[in-house]
């Protein structure tokens, strides 16, 4: 889908609709009986009008059973009675109708939030690398927000619709001419509207772009303030990101603009349409002032939702894009949630790769790759920057799958139920392993490992961090800030291997994961998880041939290429 389409809106409603199911259909049930009950309360205002100034000749009090069967006071008195009880039976159906919309609002977002995830998930790391980190910022905390909100609008639009045309009705019911002349207004004015709902969809196309360059400028200002410090560059690093969000701010002034335009539009148009069908109804259809009273108390309460309309239309159109981006970076969107399932880890001695190649977009990647591996051994990766070390053990990993030769674990092919079974058995940390803001205790768990705190202080300790851990206040309950930033680099990869380390891997992959230690203390680390019983095997990539010097044997990857083992 493109993002000049403006078929953002279609596409938003198809998916809310599927959501919302049932719940749609009550929602809007509530919405037509408050309606009603408002409609008919206001209706009341006709006989009681009538009683109050005299009998006049009103036919709708006429033809009520009850205006000629009751005296005058008791008449009124009843007249009174249905007001009321229509206004309290609007109050209760609008109660629960909001309470219906602000349900579904809530449930919307956090669905579409998991959604975007699970197809996020679902399409792989190839899929997911390609959308990188700022664009995935983007997506969940600037998208689907704003899709949400475009949704909400359309609630709007739907309240707003249901109580015109109700009230519309009543109108008609008591003056034809009368409600002819407020719909040729109305109707103008829907075509003028058109014009800010045009206006909105482009405004919103521009949002969404600037905010997508703002949420990449805001991720490389978290990324590279560091160094922008340290280097005295600081000036320049701000202004460009002063200029992005100048862009941004440029497009939400000018919706903000827009909006209000068409708000006082409305609002001046409601006076002038207001003042026609006064003079209208006096002068030339010559209304009963009860039917002439009822039927401008009408028209004057259809002017909020008629603003509302409109309001909300502009906003729906400039939100909806946002809902297009989603569906053109993820596509559909999985509605089904995986559901995780306790798999056996397999059960291997060998790993074996034959001739194994895969090119990225950017033409790196590995070009051949043939290696043996037994269960156990410490395995050593070599290579420059951009050599293929990191798509080696991704491919390993089982995050992509070779495009030429083959992967295979005691001979058979790594697929299906063997993929998920070997994927139980290994553990991967990154490069970037995440430490979130969030307790030590937090933190160990965060992949959903069944632990208790025997198991808990036994990782710790194999990574050589129950000592600091100890020392907390809190101890496991202890905070680490934001990306763990109460505790050193090294003591973070610590933090990281240690919750690999509760999967009770028989593969450990380690992508430069003991980079920020000192040699010493790597030395250290990897003798205890050399010694654990049952030993892993592990895969280490890393420049230090400190580092290498622990493994087993050692291979090197030149060009995309295994060129050299030892």
């Amino acid at each position: 889908m493109s993002r000049a389409e403006p078929s953002g809106i279609a596409a938003l409603l198809s998916d809310y609709r599927q959501f919302a199911g049932r719940r749609l259909w009550a929602a809007l049930a509530l919405m037509l009986l408050g309606a009603v009950a408002e409609g008919f309360g206001l209706l009341m205002i006709v006989p009681l009008a009538t009683i109050a100034i005299g009998p006049g000749d009103s036919a709708l009090l006429r033809q009520e059973p009850w205006a000629t069967r009751l005296p005058g006071d008791q008449r009124f008195m009843a007249a009174l009675a249905l007001f009321l009880g229509a206004m309290a039976a609007r109050s209760l159906l609008l109660f629960a109708r909001d309470t219906l919309l602000a349900r579904l609002h809530a449930d919307y977002e956090a669905s579409l939030r998991l959604r975007a995830a699970t197809t996020l998930a679902n399409r792989g790391w190839p899929f997911a690398s390609q959308i990188g980190q700022a664009g995935m910022q983007s997506l969940l905390l600037n998208d689907v927000p704003r899709a949400t909100e475009a949704a909400s609008y359309v609630q709007q639009i739907a309240v707003a619709l249901t109580m015109l045309l109700v009230q519309l009705t009543l109108t008609f019911i008591l003056s034809p001419p009368l409600t002819l002349v407020a719909l040729a207004f109305l109707a103008f004015g829907s075509v003028i509207s058109l014009r800010f709902t045009r206006r909105g969809v482009r405004s919103g196309l521009a949002i969404v772009g600037a905010m997508e360059e703002s949420a990449g400028s805001g991720f490389r200002l978290h990324g590279g303030l560091k160094a922008a410090l340290a280097q005295g560059t600081v000036p320049a690093f701000l202004a460009e990101y002063r200029s992005t969000l100048g862009r941004a701010a440029h497009q939400f002034k000018r919706f903000g603009r827009d909006y209000s335009l068409a708000q006082q539009a409305a609002a001046l148009g409601a006076a002038f349409v207001a003042t026609v069908l006064l003079f209208v109804g006096v002068r030339v259809l010559a209304l009963p002032f009860p039917v002439l009273v009822t039927s401008l108390v009408l028209f004057a309460r259809m002017s909020a939702p008629a603003q509302l309309l409109q309001n909300s239309a502009v906003r729906a159109a400039a939100y909806a894009p946002a809902f297009a981006a989603v569906e053109q970076r993820l596509g559909p969107l999985d509605w089904t949630v995986p559901v995780a399932t306790a798999r056996k880890p397999l059960d291997w001695k060998r790993l074996r790769l034959r001739e194994v190649a895969f090119e990225h977009q950017t033409k790196l990647g590995l070009k051949a790759a043939s290696l043996e591996m037994e269960r156990g051994l410490w395995l050593g990766v070599r290579g420059a920057s951009g050599a293929g070390k990191t798509t080696l053990i991704d491919l390993i990993a089982g995050l992509f799958l070779p495009q030429r030769g083959s992967l295979l674990i005691d001979g058979r092919p790594l697929e299906g139920e063997a993929l998920e079974r070997w994927r139980a058995a290994i553990a991967y940390v990154g490069q970037e392993g995440s430490v979130f803001s969030d307790s030590v205790r937090g933190n160990l768990l965060a992949e959903g490992a069944a632990a208790d705190d025997v198991d808990l202080w036994h990782v710790l300790e194999t990574v050589g961090l129950g000592p600091r851990i100890r020392a907390f206040p809190a101890g496991l309950n202890e905070n680490v800030g934001d990306r763990g930033s109460q505790i050193s680099g090294g003591e973070r990869q610590r933090l990281v291997i240690a919750r690999a380390l509760l999967r009770r891997p028989s593969l450990l992959i380690l992508d430069e994961a003991t980079a920020a230690l000192d040699p010493d203390s790597e030395a250290e680390l990897i003798a205890r998880l050399k010694a654990m019983n049952p030993r892993p095997a592990a895969i280490l990539v890393a420049h230090r041939e400190s580092t290498l010097g622990h493994c087993d044997s050692v291979i090197a990857i030149q060009h995309g290429v295994v060129t050299a083992a030892g």
